[in-house]
């Protein structure tokens, strides 16, 4: 998101998420053993290549399809929706997302806090936005002033 929106801060990790779950389940151990040999190489933090929110969303969230930006041979590289990531940004509420966000809402059509939760109804499944209920709140009453 910081590279396509040209954010004026840096980020700390590249967060991936894999379309096809049984591709992932396969090489979730090359993965983190490729990751691990980069981060000692490079001298990276170790949770520069975040694959955990494979895990701790794949049941939380709706997918949208997103728009193919680059492919390197078989690895095909999809960019998702700008509201899709509001919403996820929205549920996560850290500080550092809040800032995401207000990148992002200017470049969307939401412009009130009930379109804000329809945008999340979109995206995220009820039993996640209960679970992260507290901090939805919270980034919508930040966003939209209340």
């Amino acid at each position: 998101m910081l590279l396509l929106e040209n954010a004026s801060r840096t980020t700390n990790d590249i967060d991936i998420f894999w379309l096809e779950e049984e591709a992932f389940r396969q090489t979730r151990i090359i993965l983190s053993e490729s990751v691990l040999a980069i981060t000692r190489r490079y001298t990276l933090r170790p949770d520069w290549f975040n694959f955990l929110t494979q895990i701790l969303l794949q049941n939380d969230v709706i997918i949208p399809h997103g728009k193919l930006w680059k492919r390197y041979g078989p690895l095909h590289i999809y960019i998702p929706p700008k509201e899709y990531m509001l919403a996820l940004k929205i549920m996560a509420g850290r500080d550092k997302d809040l800032a995401d966000c207000a990148i992002l809402l200017p470049q969307t059509t939401i412009k009130t806090q009930q379109q804000a939760q329809q945008l999340l109804d979109r995206y995220i499944l009820s039993e996640a936005q209960e679970k992260n209920a507290e901090q939805i709140e919270n980034s919508l009453n930040k966003l939209f002033q209340n």
